[in-house]
């Protein structure tokens, strides 16, 4: 396992270095392409794609690749694992210089429920959430856990819906003390594993495998719960196309706060 953390944090810090004249400049946020995922390519997708896969390729292991602009990818003969990679996960705010998007990166088989390592990277100040299967969650090598908060009108909630799924924004807004929506799944879920936010909530079926991939991992083994809006443990194909729903918590009002978003 020191070997793939190891890769998954050069893989950061390539991204990181690549992209970092382009945060905030027109040229970064020029639409230069349809991605395998099918939505817009940025130029700064492209750069951050091209750095990570650079650092996968000369490391010499065999990998499937799952990433939102080139989709599926093989190294090697025999491939030992499945790489997930958002290499930029919150481009707009990168191409608008607000400092929250980050590098997701997931290490797995072939299915949502198989990650055992993931790490969420920063890129706005450098720091990392990181967390192994059955080994804890960390942040910056110190281990984290999910909020204490026991009352529904105390969560701190990072949602989406003001376009599709407006309901469920609706309903979360009786409930809850705040709202918030930040841009970018993956640190999102890495804040409610660390306590910063309650819970986490998507269920418009437009999240991304890459997006959730390793923010999943981090939010189970800060001992929250992730679950897809049904009670049901996400999970699907590690497709570039596939779309899931999320709902994460600190796990002490779970049932209560499914049930309040999706209305079962």
């Amino acid at each position: 396992m020191e070997e793939i953390a190891t890769l998954c944090n050069d893989v950061s810090l390539a991204v990181a270095d690549s992209i970092k004249d382009l945060v905030g400049t027109k040229k970064g946020g020029e639409v230069v392409g349809m991605g395998a995922d099918g939505t817009p390519s940025k130029f700064i997708d492209i750069v951050a794609e091209d750095a990570a896969l650079e650092i996968l390729a000369s490391s010499g292991i065999d990998m499937k690749i799952v990433t939102e602009e080139k989709g599926h990818l093989t190294f090697g003969d025999a491939p030992e694992f499945t790489v997930v990679l958002d290499p930029l996960d919150g481009t707009y705010n990168a191409t608008r210089d607000v400092p929250f998007y980050s590098v997701s990166i997931a290490i797995g088989d072939a299915d949502l429920a198989d990650i055992r390592y993931a790490e969420v990277y920063n890129l706005a100040n450098g720091t990392d959430f990181t967390a192994a299967k059955n080994k804890g969650a960390f942040y910056n090598n110190k281990k984290i856990q999910v909020s204490q908060a026991a009352k529904l009108d105390e969560f701190t909630v990072a949602s989406y819906g003001y376009k599709d799924r407006s309901d469920v924004f609706n309903r979360l807004g009786r409930h809850v003390r705040r709202l918030r929506s930040f841009g970018s799944a993956a640190l999102e879920l890495s804040f409610v594993a660390s306590g910063r936010l309650d819970a986490f909530i998507d269920l418009r079926s437009r999240l991304r495998i890459m997006d959730v991939a390793a923010g999943i991992l981090i939010v189970n083994e800060a001992g929250g719960i992730v679950t897809d809006g049904h009670g049901q443990e996400p999970s699907g194909e590690l497709n570039v196309t596939n779309r899931v729903d999320i709902v994460a918590s600190n796990g002490i009002l779970h049932p209560v706060l499914e049930k309040t978003a999706a209305a079962l």
